[in-house]
């Protein structure tokens, strides 16, 4: 029953997500306490000697707690499809501020980063069916998996091609493995991958489903090509009239900052 999923999704995605995040959160505390403790009971050469050992532990927990959201997510996959209803979304408009914000917010990180959005000729608007917190999940997700896969001397660089009916990603990645296409494109699992681990290819792989959009291969070239649903022309052109949704504005910060922190993070301990 429909009932029945709504509320396994909400103890999953909600219960489990609130639980993790409550213990991180007073995980977080704990250690902030310990480091005002540090600061104020060691002499500076013991305390400074000690900071790298702290700054690891802020790192992996803030690797940990992307896991848990991760962890979250996945277990609602199974009902996900059947409780998101998309709707009418201009995307364009979407992945133009996703693009900005990725790369306000990795200005003067360790890393170059930047994303650039390119259109057909003529493309104003790219109306289609969607999910907006799907779509942020979706984009954040090949975002920081472009981060890991583009080896760490140089700079990244990502594009998001956008055409009717359609958009590509790319990034100047080795691109994916067959493993990998295989789990995006046909969610079946090797061995070698679940060894390895990781929940970000599946995850887009469920965003999809539950947003109605196709995922392929472009055909002669590396990337991902995201197939879209129509949407009706009276939905195109309420879309147009549509304000921004501020509260969609910070929630979509607050995802990219924690996830650009984690991200950053397990870069930073390898």
């Amino acid at each position: 029953m429909v009932q029945d999923e709504e509320s396994l999704a909400l103890a999953l995605r909600g219960g489990l997500r609130g639980r993790f995040q409550g213990s991180f959160n007073q995980l977080e505390n704990a250690v902030e306490a310990l480091d005002d403790f540090m600061l104020q009971r060691l002499n500076p050469s013991d305390y400074a000697s000690l900071r790298s050992m702290m700054r690891e532990i802020n790192w992996q927990l803030a690797y940990l707690r992307r896991l848990s959201d991760h962890a979250a997510d996945a277990a609602t996959a199974p009902v996900l499809e059947k409780l998101r209803v998309p709707a009418p979304l201009e995307l364009l408009s979407q992945l133009t501020e996703a693009a900005e914000l990725f790369n306000e917010l990795t200005t003067g990180s360790a890393r170059s980063v930047h994303v650039t959005v390119e259109t057909a000729p003529g493309l104003d608007v790219l109306p289609t069916m969607s999910d907006a917190a799907l779509l942020d999940g979706l984009l954040i997700n090949l975002l920081t998996n472009s981060l890991q896969a583009v080896p760490q001397t140089d700079a990244v660089q990502i594009t998001l091609s956008c055409a009717p009916g359609r958009f590509i990603y790319r990034d100047n990645g080795p691109g994916l493995s067959q493993d990998a296409l295989h789990v995006l494109l046909d969610g079946i699992w090797s061995e070698e991958l679940l060894s390895k681990g990781g929940l970000g290819l599946p995850l887009i792989r469920t965003y999809c489903k539950a947003m109605g959009w196709q995922i392929s291969q472009p055909e002669g070239e590396r990337g991902l090509l995201f197939t879209l649903p129509p949407c009706k022309a009276e939905d195109a052109r309420a879309l147009e009239l549509s304000s921004p949704d501020t509260y969609s504005i910070r929630r979509r910060r607050a995802l990219y900052e924690r996830e650009l922190q984690a991200c950053f993070a397990a870069s930073c301990a390898l």
